[in-house]
Parts: C-alpha cells; sequence; structure tokens
C-alpha cells in the first residue's frame, strides 16, 4: 500500500535532506508531505542530529515570490533566514525514490493575523481570533490563491494538500499556551469561532439571513454555557433547530469556501488537489469528518473538486479510525488517505499501530500517511516499516 509520511523541513535539513529520503524509503515511504506553510508551532525532535527542540512563528519554508501576493504576504521563517528550505530540501530528494508533496496550513497563521487583525475571524463577541484568517475577506482570498499558485508553480511536487483553509475551530487547535477553564463542549466550541466580521455578515444579508438575531443567539448560547445555564455537551442539532437563524448562517460560508476551493483546484492543475479532514481536538471521539460543515466545508461538493481527501484519524481506539475512514468513504469516491499519529498520546506500542493501521485499510482507505518523520522516535520509525511490511 502507497505509504507518506509528514515532515517538518527542519529535521529534513539537519539530518541532510537525501540521507532522509534513503531511510524513508528503507521504511516502505513513498512520499513526503512537507511543511511548506505553517501555523506557530514548538517540536520535540527525538533523533535529530542538531537540535531536539523546534520554535517557530507561523511562517513558510522557502522565499516567495512576492510577485504573486497583494495586501497580505507570508512571513518567511526566522530560523531559515535567506536560506530556501524548500529548494535545498526538493534538490536532494531528486534522485530518491521518495516524493514530495506540499503541506500547508494556509489560513492558521496567528503570525498574519497580528499584522491583519482586520483580515481574521471574528467572534460574535467582536474578538479578533488572530490564530484564524476569515475565508470570507477577500484579501485572505487573494492570499490563499497567491499562495497556492507560488506553490505549485515551484516544480517539486506531486499533490498540494492542505488543511485550515476554512473557518476552522473556536479554539484554534491550542496555537499558544491557552487558559481556558470554562468546559464550552462542541456546541461552545462551534459558537466562539463562528465569524462575524463583515465580510461573512455582508454575504449572509445578500442571502436574506437575520444576522443580528443569528449573532445575539450565539452571544446568548455562548453567555449561557459559562454560567452553567446550558450544559456542555447540549446536542448541536437541537440547538440549532430552537435557533434557526445560527444554522442559516453558518450555512451560508459553504458557498464561499466551495468557490474558492474551485479557484485552488484550477491554480494547482494539472497537480493534484489533497485536504485534510480534522475535526475537534487531538483523540476527541466524538468529531468525525461529518462535522465538517461547522468549517464550512461541502463535502459532497468538494468531492467533485478535490484529488484525494485525508481524514486525521488520531484515535487511540482502531474502531474509531475505522468509523473515520468509512464515513470519508461515503462523501469522497477519490483516493482516502488515512493519517495515523504513530506516536504518544494515541501509539505506543508496535501492536497498537498495527492495529490502527489494519483498520484503516480494512475500512477501505487507499493509502496511509505517518505523521510525523522528525516528531517520533526511532523506535516508532521502526515500527512503521514493520508494519508497513507487513499490510
Amino acid at each position: 500500500m502507497k505509504a507518506a509520511m509528514w515532515a517538518h523541513p527542519w529535521d529534513l535539513i539537519d539530518e541532510g535532506p537525501e540521507q532522509a529520503a534513503n531511510r524513508l524509503a528503507a521504511l516502505g515511504i513513498d512520499e513526503v508531505n512537507l511543511a511548506t506553510a505553517m501555523h506557530s508551532v514548538q517540536t520535540l525532535n527525538p533523533h535529530n542530529p542538531e537540535r531536539k527542540t523546534f520554535f517557530a512563528d507561523a511562517s513558510v519554508y522557502f522565499q516567495p515570490d512576492l510577485d504573486h501576493y497583494g495586501s497580505i504576504t507570508p512571513d518567511v521563517n526566522a530560523t531559515m533566514g535567506d536560506d530556501d528550505w524548500l529548494a535545498t530540501i526538493a534538490d536532494g530528494f531528486a534522485d530518491t525514490p521518495v516524493d514530495l508533496n506540499s503541506w500547508s496550513a494556509t489560513f492558521h497563521s496567528s503570525s498574519l493575523g497580528r499584522q491583519h487583525p482586520e483580515a481574521t475571524l471574528e467572534s460574535p463577541f467582536g474578538d479578533s481570533l488572530v490564530w484564524g484568517l476569515c475565508p470570507s475577506n477577500p484579501a485572505v482570498q487573494a492570499y490563499g490563491r497567491a499562495l497556492t499558485t507560488d506553490l505549485a508553480s515551484r516544480d517539486v511536487f506531486g499533490t498540494i494538500e492542505m488543511e485550515l483553509a476554512d473557518y476552522q475551530y473556536g479554539t484554534g487547535y491550542g496555537w499558544h499556551h491557552q487558559e481556558w477553564f470554562t468546559r464550552l463542549g462542541p456546541l461552545g466550541e462551534f459558537l466562539f469561532g463562528l465569524c462575524f466580521c463583515e465580510h461573512c455578515r455582508d454575504h449572509a444579508t445578500a442571502v436574506g439571513v437575520d444576522v443580528e438575531t443569528a449573532r445575539e443567539s450565539a452571544r446568548s448560547g455562548l453567555s449561557a454555557l459559562f454560567e452553567g445555564e446550558l450544559a456542555y455537551d447540549t446536542d448541536i442539532a437541537g440547538w440549532l433547530a430552537e435557533h434557526p437563524s445560527v444554522g442559516r448562517y453558518a450555512e451560508t460560508r459553504r458557498e464561499t469556501l466551495l468557490t474558492l476551493f474551485e479557484d485552488f483546484s484550477s491554480i494547482i492543475d494539472p497537480l493534484d488537489f489533497g485536504y485534510y479532514f480534522k475535526m475537534g481536538g487531538l483523540g476527541d471521539d466524538r468529531m468525525g469528518i461529518e462535522h465538517s460543515w461547522k468549517h464550512g466545508l461541502d463535502l459532497y461538493g468538494l468531492s467533485a473538486v478535490l484529488d484525494s481527501a485525508t481524514v486525521l484519524a488520531y484515535h487511540q481506539n482502531p474502531s474509531v479510525v475505522r468509523d473515520d475512514v468509512n464515513a470519508t468513504r461515503t462523501f469522497f469516491d477519490e483516493p482516502v488517505r488515512a493519517g495515523i499519529l504513530a506516536g504518544d498520546p494515541i501509539v505506543h506500542d508496535q501492536d497498537g499501530l498495527r492495529a490502527q493501521v489494519q483498520a484503516a485499510v480494512d475500512a477501505g482507505a487507499n493509502e496511509l500517511s505517518f505523521y510525523g518523520y522528525g516528531v517520533i522516535p526511532d523506535r516508532n520509525l521502526s515500527w512503521i516499516g514493520d508494519v508497513l511490511n507487513t499490510v
């Protein structure tokens, strides 16, 4: 079975791109999903020969062609400086059997959000959620198209893969040391991240949504959750049935995203266009791909746009991995990739990894993607090689 592995550029640079590619090939890895535009991060790098941790603000790991961009331009990684890690890695991989894919967290950038607060998601209370750029904003759309053009034109990738080029999640997936001591639950996460920027409001108003009622309902729902007047595990569908303006407001975002993804697809062609579907927090078994509507994603519409769909099935229970892949297959005829986190807190031994992989394969996954090269120990890498030998 075809297998890929996610990798951060600093691990490949520090080990030596060609050496790392040959090591991956020996494990049975066919492709590397290389981080090209990333959110803020600190990684622990168990087998990196130069450093055991890496800090980075949200940034890109190549030298962008600024002629592509408008008012929003990428931040080049400070550690990389004037180098171009993407170019160096592509050169190192050129004569190896491992192909490169681009992996970008397109609109998840606290750095760009701080620089352009007018372009971020806006909570129902008017807060700028600096970790996320809003896809309804024309300047953000232009940035997404420019970044996609820049990456696709590099002529080094087989697939352009994205995540979080959508309306994201209410807490921003833990973008820094957060202090959240109120139990929001799935409804609260959804409501807090529901964007009410001027562009989202204008679009919803144009199609007949009562925007002010929707915003007031969202605020009231969150306030009730804050004070314990509404249970954290309140059924979202039931709550939306009682507050239909909020549901209609959220629904309007799907058309915006689908149109933008069609633009991405045209830019990427003839390369393949892949997307990562991640719902909820790490190991959250309650949030399968069917919750994608919370991010504004129209799964049926995207099935006609994407060339592959990757479900990030980061669950300890193999049956939930199976369910994730099964659910994804109901929406997509295109190749479905199962994302497997091959380290803590999901996998602790080879048998556990094997059970996860087998569940994904049995559910019909066409390909596997493992997270991730530099952030798991050598021991875990050997588990991946052993498991792939038997799939």
